[in-house]
């Protein structure tokens, strides 16, 4: 069984390595086969990252416990923070808007939560 396409991008490689003339307008549909050749490659590696992303979102998201975490801690070294106290050992950054950040407390108490698991762990 000869693979038509196979054969023919063997042909069109070989043209590549062993002449070194210009590319003349009846070589097109070689060089349209080629290209296609690049891009299908390019789309199987661009799917085969994400597939791997995927699979690595899930693991870590199986992996981190955030119904572990104490978020309430997490509040009280927010508060601290807010308040000015040095000891709390955390940088805010500032905000831009309206001056409201309720919908992003959840978010931050979580990443402090996670911060301080991570520092007892090392520990």
């Amino acid at each position: 069984m000869n693979d038509r396409k196979k054969e023919a991008l063997d042909n069109f490689l070989e043209f590549i390595l062993s002449d070194n003339s210009p590319v003349e307008p009846e070589d097109q549909s070689s060089v349209d086969l080629f290209n296609s050749a690049i891009n299908a490659g390019e789309a199987r590696v661009a799917r085969a990252r994400f597939v791997r992303a995927k699979v690595g979102a899930a693991t870590w998201a199986q992996q981190s416990n955030l119904k572990g975490l104490d978020l309430e801690r997490a509040r009280r070294l927010l508060e601290r923070a807010k308040a000015g106290d040095e000891t709390a050992r955390i940088t805010l950054a500032a905000r831009f808007g309206d001056g409201s950040m309720e919908g992003d407390i959840e978010a931050i108490l979580e990443d402090l939560a996670e911060l301080e698991d991570d520092d007892r762990e090392k520990d």
